[in-house]
């Protein structure tokens, strides 16, 4: 008897212990990581969106740039810091690809919680201004009739660009010349000096050439068109589903094993954010589209998008050996 109330009281003091904790989360700044430099685009996302949390939380959430290996440094960083709710990383679909494109990957999605899904950005194929293709059926169209003598640019060697480019090229049926940038600002000089026939980069990076007619948009990746571009098809009403399907987006991840009560604290500061007009227009303002999912969505998204990007990456033998 004397033994069952000992584990009876212990369980009590632990739960009571868990519970007091968790109330007094945050006591000390929360520091949120970046993986790029500060002034790029998914910096200056994490950025809006931390500043409008902070009106939320009782202690300051900081972000921290901590860039290299295309984000793989902060991710690594992250998955391995203490699971408290102090170390977050600003996580985005580059995160999941590295853990599909490289089996000798440091991290593992496992590795994190996710919190919150908060933008995505549509990719665009774009070429210059002066080009002879004018809609994506010309484009597709002469790559059917010159197999592999159309040259497409991309930011880099497996990113969520590489496989739009390979998943338009398994639904058109068409094979191309893949030119790898290291970027997409040196993507962006590559069409502009006629380097590369076309190319698929991000919204924020083009946007400004589309809307000046140095470059033409031909289509974008999304399943509707954007209220910045209502003129600018999607490659899923051209009948591409699945190319129209690929974009990038971001959302917040904490180490695995951080406190449940500590989650759904985070989780209802980036609700009340996300929430904020201001945080949607302003993603707007840099090209994002504000799409807000909660921890349970953003946690099914995530293992979905590992599972769709690896079969694409297995059937375009992207997996590195």
């Amino acid at each position: 008897m004397k033994k069952a109330i000992s584990i009876l009281t212990v369980l009590f003091l632990s739960v009571g212990a868990g519970v007091a904790w968790a109330v007094d989360y945050p006591t000390k700044p929360i520091t949120i990581f970046v993986g790029y430099s500060a002034g790029g685009a998914t910096d200056t996302a994490a950025r809006i969106v931390t500043n409008q949390v902070n009106k939320h939380l009782e202690q300051p959430m900081v972000v921290n740039n901590k860039p290299g290996g295309g984000s793989a440094v902060a991710a690594d960083f992250v998955a391995k810091a203490k699971p408290d709710g102090y170390t977050l990383f600003n996580a985005t679909i580059t995160t999941v690809i590295q853990t599909v494109a490289n089996p000798n990957n440091p991290f593992k999605i496992s590795d994190f919680a996710p919190i919150v899904g908060l933008y995505n950005m549509p990719l665009v194929i774009v070429v210059k201004g002066d080009a002879k293709f004018n809609t994506i059926e010309d484009l597709i169209d002469f790559a059917k009739k010159n197999p592999n003598k159309l040259t497409v640019g991309t930011p880099g060697v497996n990113s969520v660009h590489h496989f739009g480019l390979e998943l338009l090229k398994k639904e058109a049926g068409i094979e191309v010349n893949h030119i790898p940038f290291q970027g997409d600002a040196p993507g962006v000089v590559g069409v502009m000096g006629g380097h590369v026939d076309a190319a698929f980069l991000g919204l924020v990076a083009v946007a400004e050439h589309i809307k000046g007619g140095t470059m033409k948009g031909l289509a974008m990746t999304t399943s509707k068109r954007v209220p910045q571009f209502p003129n600018l098809p999607t490659m899923a009403e051209k009948g591409f589903p699945k190319t129209g399907n690929i974009f990038s987006w971001g959302g917040v991840f904490a180490p695995s094993g951080t406190p449940a009560a500590v989650l759904e604290k985070l989780s209802i500061a980036y609700q009340k954010a996300a929430a904020s007009q201001e945080v949607v227009s302003q993603l707007e303002k840099v090209g994002f589209s504000a799409t807000y999912m909660g921890a349970k969505d953003f946690d099914h998204f995530v293992k979905e998008e590992h599972k769709r990007l690896m079969e694409i990456a297995q059937s375009a033998q992207m997996i590195k050996k």
